[in-house]
């Protein structure tokens, strides 16, 4: 059979394409220490995913939808006082991720309305378990948060740390039970390198993308996420 057979028979010219593909992968696959093994393989997959902390703890997969779970957060006065809506911004922002993700999250509204009615201030896991029936309470602690870089005032960099705990919620004779099975610290810092100056980003565009970045970090401890969303 001639060439110009070949190159007119479609059924014989797919056979090539995929003959010659696999003897590729197959060259990538065997190269020395599969270093180029594994980057064709994320090429084509892409990169794996990270499994969430919470679920690594406790073998509970919140995806799944079959447990309900209550956002809550906290921050010093101080804080409060200079980012007056930064905890329910942290509740919604939360909350909202977790539910794109599968989990099956209290509406952060009545949570908002519900602390606005008592108070604010310390959080009691057992009251919350009480008014809202969840399985799990992940209650989230700032303990430092800022927009700016210290002594600089002109110099935009997101910064924060806390704890984020969550328990469990089971009943016992009729009374709420509430049991601490999850606990890791946080910590964030952005841009890593250097802060960006005032007069090349507006202050409210900055700190609408570091609350974008800083939610997802926090939201991600319970679901599998792809590499590079944390801080």
């Amino acid at each position: 059979m001639n060439k110009s057979s070949i190159n007119h028979d479609p059924g014989r010219r797919l056979a090539i394409q995929l003959l010659t593909a696999g003897f590729c992968g197959a060259a990538v696959a065997t190269l020395p220490g599969c270093s180029l093994g594994v980057m064709f393989g994320k090429m084509i997959a892409g990169e794996p995913l990270v499994p969430a902390e919470f679920r690594k703890m406790t073998k509970d997969d919140l995806t799944k939808g079959k447990h309900t779970v209550l956002v809550v957060c906290t921050a010093p006065e101080t804080i409060d006082s200079e980012n007056s809506t930064l905890a329910y911004d942290v509740i919604d922002g939360v909350t909202r991720r977790m539910k794109l993700h599968g989990i099956n999250v209290v509406n952060p509204d009545l949570v908002a309305n519900y602390l606005d009615m008592n108070g604010g201030g310390d959080i009691d896991p057992t009251q919350l378990a009480e008014e809202f029936d969840p399985d799990y309470i992940i209650v989230i602690e700032i303990q430092h948060f800022s927009f700016r870089e210290p002594n600089s005032p002109k110099l935009l960099r997101g910064q924060s740390s806390g704890i984020v705990r969550v328990v469990e919620v089971s009943e016992i004779n009729g009374h709420k039970l509430a049991s601490s099975v999850f606990g890791t610290e946080f910590s964030s810092t952005y841009p890593i390198h250097q802060p960006v100056s005032e007069q090349g980003r507006s202050s409210l565009i900055f700190q609408k993308e570091y609350m974008d970045r800083f939610c997802t970090q926090l939201a991600e401890k319970f679901y599998d996420h792809r590499p590079g969303g944390d801080i």
